[in-house]
Parts: C-alpha cells; sequence; structure tokens
C-alpha cells in the first residue's frame, strides 16, 4: 500500500478547463490521529496527576474534609490511589499530614502516562 499517492481530476466546464491535483499523505494522517490520540492522554494523565497533587496539598495544610471542595478532591483522587493506600507511611503532626502514597502515585501516573504515549506512537505511526 502507497504511503503518499497524487491524482489529478480535470474538470471541463464548456471552453473552460479546471485542474486539480490531490495529494494523500498517509504517514501525515497516521502521524495526526497519533498526536491527538497522545495530546488526549497527556491531559487526562495530567488531571489525575494534578488532582493527586491538589489533595496532597489540601492534606498539608489540614483542609477541613468537611468542606465540599475538599470532600470532593478526596473521594474522587481515593479511585486512583487506592493501588497505593498503605504502601507507606504518612507523617503528621497537628492534623497535617504528608501522604507520601500520592507522591509515589504521581510518579507512577506519570511514568505510566509516558510509557503508554510511546506505546501509541510505536502502534499508530510508522515513518
Amino acid at each position: 500500500m502507497t504511503e503518499r499517492y497524487e491524482e489529478v481530476r480535470i474538470h471541463s466546464h464548456g471552453d473552460e478547463e479546471h485542474r486539480e491535483r490531490i495529494v494523500v499523505d498517509r504517514a501525515a494522517q497516521a502521524r495526526r490521529i497519533a498526536y491527538q490520540v497522545s495530546s488526549f492522554l497527556w491531559v487526562f494523565f495530567g488531571l489525575i496527576m494534578g488532582l493527586i497533587g491538589l489533595r496532597v496539598f489540601l492534606k498539608m495544610i489540614g483542609a477541613n474534609p468537611g468542606n465540599i471542595f475538599a470532600r470532593f478532591i478526596y473521594n474522587f483522587t481515593e479511585l486512583f490511589l487506592w493501588p497505593f493506600i498503605g504502601l507507606t507511611s504518612s507523617p503528621s503532626a497537628d492534623g497535617l499530614v504528608f501522604e507520601t502514597s500520592s507522591v509515589i502515585a504521581i510518579l507512577v501516573y506519570a511514568l505510566m502516562g509516558w510509557v503508554i504515549v510511546k506505546l501509541t506512537w510505536l502502534l499508530l505511526y510508522r515513518p
């Protein structure tokens, strides 16, 4: 299968002739799809890491878990932190907590995002 092909279409209207040159580059199309998929993946993983980072910050400043915003962040990120809960201890002092398992989760999700984006490029794009 050809990666790039050209086609010339000729349209006649009475005495006038119109030539249209069409170039289709399948490699460019595959590159565009791979770019769009990898962009989506980076946004997805970036949101997860950002929300977990916000959770770490809220825990460090001792945010009230009864507050609707803090409760939303804690509940939403709980799903993504489930595999890491209990991995390490979380040092605390006077209601301020440093969740080391959340920091480890951020690092793991960053690595996972990078690997998945690289695999996406390997599978979808052939230079």
